[in-house]
């Protein structure tokens, strides 16, 4: 596959990702700071662990290039696009600059124990599809 496809495919699902994000945090802009971020990463945590769960247990005859194009499209560009531990990163900051010690903590650890396992639930699930 030519690079400048795979770049498509990339920019085109990545720009697809930051829209369904700007669309989630539009939705939760009510919600406490952090919040709408830790439902982004935990469902884009969980959409890439589907995808790629199903992309290495699928039993049908795609071509490499085809599965390529699938894992570019979703994983790569369309969570890449989605979810970032950037905004995650900067809002723990932001708490911690604050002074709010137990808030940086909690919403921490439970952002990335609620990302692993919605990884590994969504890898089973897309394994077993």
């Amino acid at each position: 596959m030519n690079i400048w496809i795979k770049i498509a495919l990339v920019a085109v699902s990545g720009g697809f990702g930051a829209v369904c994000r700007f669309f989630i945090e539009q939705w939760l802009k009510a919600t406490p700071m952090g919040f709408a971020t830790w439902v982004i990463n935990s469902l884009g945590c969980f959409l890439i662990g589907i995808f790629a769960g199903w992309l290495i247990n699928t039993d049908c005859s795609w071509s490499d290039t085809t599965k390529t194009a699938f894992a570019l499209l979703t994983m790569t560009g369309f969570c890449g696009g989605f979810s970032t531990f950037s905004s995650f990163t900067l809002d723990c900051v932001k708490y911690y600059e604050n002074g709010h010690f137990m808030i940086w903590v909690i919403f921490g650890t439970m952002t990335v124990f609620v990302g692993l396992f919605g990884c590994a639930i969504g890898y089973y699930l897309g394994k077993n599809l």
